[in-house]
């Protein structure tokens, strides 16, 4: 069959992007409990505040990573992340 132009496949790679599969991925995400080395000798409420204030700082982080990812494939067609992309 001949082909008129050229073949789509050919050219599939550099319109796709890869996402780290590492910094999206389930284990990546905050997790501390409340009898953490770092939260000992605080109070109750210290420590929730300390929890609150170390998750929103990983969310954004991750959110940061997102954003920058996205902004430097922007020219592509398609973005693919791996596992759990939330």
């Amino acid at each position: 069959m001949k082909r008129y132009g050229p073949d789509p496949s050919t050219n599939a790679s550099k319109r796709v992007a890869h996402m780290s599969p590492m910094r999206i991925c389930e284990d990546y995400t905050f997790r501390i409990g409340k009898d953490h080395d770092s939260l000992k000798g605080l109070d109750p409420k210290e420590s929730e505040d300390e929890i609150k204030k170390r998750k929103k700082k990983q969310i954004a982080s991750y959110g940061l990573y997102l954003a920058m990812t996205m902004l430097e494939f922007q020219d592509k067609e398609l973005i693919f992340a791996p596992y759990n992309f939330r």
